[in-house]
């Protein structure tokens, strides 16, 4: 009943948005209505709310034993989850492109719909959702409380919707990146160090990596300038959509590859964060 219940808030929602801003106006952009309905709804309490139960149900309803004890890999259970969630949030896309067929059939005030425009929102909507859902499953698999993990995927969706003012706010130059980067260094460290428990691989990432940027910063420090801005704005997922590819017409395969390379690095993750409790 929950799927079913979520699945007609998706489509109530972006149809509401259609309602205003296409059918009311007479705007021939449905690109739009997807563009206002992924920034105050789908991105923030949608898909969290999808992810939450995924893995830290399993957890705290000690279901996660008898799973991990199946003669199944580790891989195969987190693709199947992951492809579940996928398909639900296909189901209410694949109405939702229905749409745009609907408005051509009138001509608005401001001319008739491009659906080449209009399918290429759509289908970079649903790429975008993808790599949301993996997040949203990884931040799952953290933590025993599904309200936590629905907490913790809101989090990051918030902060990658505002990398790109984060970024601009962050001081310019090489020394400012290059602190940040030896940051990044010690946060890496304590990752390998929960993962592995061994706290001397962890000393080596942290050291090595550390040692490797200093030197580098003093053979060349150009390098360094803004590097650290332009890696957070590698993570500003919304962006892509919103300012990139939906306003093109045609589909951008450095795009494409882009959130298909995210998603996957996510359900990686997932997999390495299961696997280490499946032989602990």
């Amino acid at each position: 009943m929950t799927g079913y219940v979520t699945m007609a808030i998706i489509l109530a929602f972006v149809g509401f948005f259609v309602t205003n801003m296409n059918v009311r106006i007479g705007s021939p952009k449905f690109e739009y209505s997807l563009i206002t309905a992924v920034s105050f709804f789908v991105f923030l309490i949608i898909v969290p709310f999808i992810t939450m139960r995924s893995i830290a149900e399993e957890r705290h309803s000690k279901t996660e034993q008898l799973l991990l004890s199946l003669p199944i890999s580790t891989h195969r259970i987190v693709l199947a989850k992951y492809l579940a969630m996928l398909t639900f949030v296909a189901i209410p896309m694949l109405i939702i492109g229905i749409y745009p067929l609907l408005l051509s059939l009138f001509a608005g005030t401001e001319g008739v719909v491009n659906l080449a425009l209009a399918y290429n929102g759509w289908f970079m909507l649903f790429l975008l959702l993808a790599v949301m859902v993996a997040v949203g499953m990884f931040a799952s698999s953290l933590v025993e409380n599904q309200i936590i993990a629905a907490l913790i995927a809101a989090a990051i969706f918030f902060l990658m919707f505002f990398m790109s003012y984060i970024t601009s706010a962050f001081p310019t130059g090489a020394l400012p990146s290059l602190i940040a980067l030896v940051v990044c260094a010690v946060v890496l460290g304590a990752v390998v160090l929960a993962l592995t428990k061994n706290s001397t691989a962890a000393c080596i990432v942290t050291g090595g990596l550390a040692v490797i940027l200093i030197v580098l910063y003093y053979v060349d420090a150009s390098m360094f300038w803004n590097l650290f801005p332009s890696m957070l704005s590698s993570l500003a997922i919304f962006d892509v959509f919103m300012n990139g590819a939906s306003y093109i017409g045609v589909f951008d395969i450095g795009e494409i590859v882009y959130y298909i390379t995210f998603a996957a690095v996510f359900v990686f993750l997932t997999v390495e964060s299961v696997e280490r409790r499946r032989y602990s």
